[in-house]
């Protein structure tokens, strides 16, 4: 947030500081070289001035709802990845010990290619991962609504029952909490995936909206 708050700093700069920062403060007590080090998409929106600046790094996705229409921007580079692992995860019911087995193989892939080159880019320890983030600026005075949407906010459009626009004015009427007890009973209705096929029944959701006038 500090980093952010300084408009000197383009998007990517700043999370490449904040990255770095916070590996610095762990160094002395942790791996910071272990596949599995904690990692996070990022998603982000810094007014400054008349400009909006963006960000976003991994499955999160940023909606605009401009002027000469609605955007969607998100990093899908983790689904174009280890597609064999990603289709044998989805293929049994979710909560089943194969169905379990089968996603801990496909993380174990994931973990091989994370932040390389042909590979896919998190928030981990490494500040180049800020470097393959999507970032970008727009006029404040094109936008009318923005939402900033975790993967498991955005699994209406995952399961093909809503679009991005209806999930916009899902935001409007009901806020996030609306969209997330939406995504809920969605996920609800079929808790062993076999309609929408998944890695688990329910994932975590963060959603925030925003209106421009």
């Amino acid at each position: 947030m500090a980093n952010l708050a300084d408009d000197a700093l383009d998007m990517r700069s700043a999370l490449a500081a904040s990255i770095d920062a916070t590996a610095r403060i762990h160094a002395s007590t942790c791996d910071l070289g272990n596949p599995g080090t904690p990692s996070a998409t990022v998603l982000a929106l810094r007014e400054r001035g008349e400009a909006l600046d963006w960000l976003v790094l991994a499955d999160s996705t940023l909606l605009l709802d401009c002027t000469e229409g609605l955007e969607a921007i998100s990093d899908d580079r983790v689904a174009q990845v280890n597609q064999v692992q990603h289709e044998a995860a989805i293929s049994s019911d979710t909560g089943t010990d194969e169905h379990e087995k089968n996603v801990s193989k496909l993380v174990e892939a994931q973990r091989l290619i994370r932040n390389t080159p042909g590979g896919y880019w998190v928030a981990g320890t490494n500040p180049e991962a800020a470097t393959e983030a999507l970032s970008g600026s727009i006029s404040k005075t094109l936008v009318k609504r923005a939402a900033l949407l975790s993967d498991g906010a955005a699994r209406l459009k995952e399961f093909d029952v809503a679009s991005w626009g209806s999930i916009m004015d899902t935001l409007e009427i009901s806020g996030p909490t609306g969209l997330i007890s939406a995504v809920r009973d969605a996920e609800d209705s079929d808790p062993k995936g076999r309609r929408w096929p998944r890695y688990k029944k329910s994932d975590d959701a963060t959603a925030v909206y925003l209106t421009f006038s």
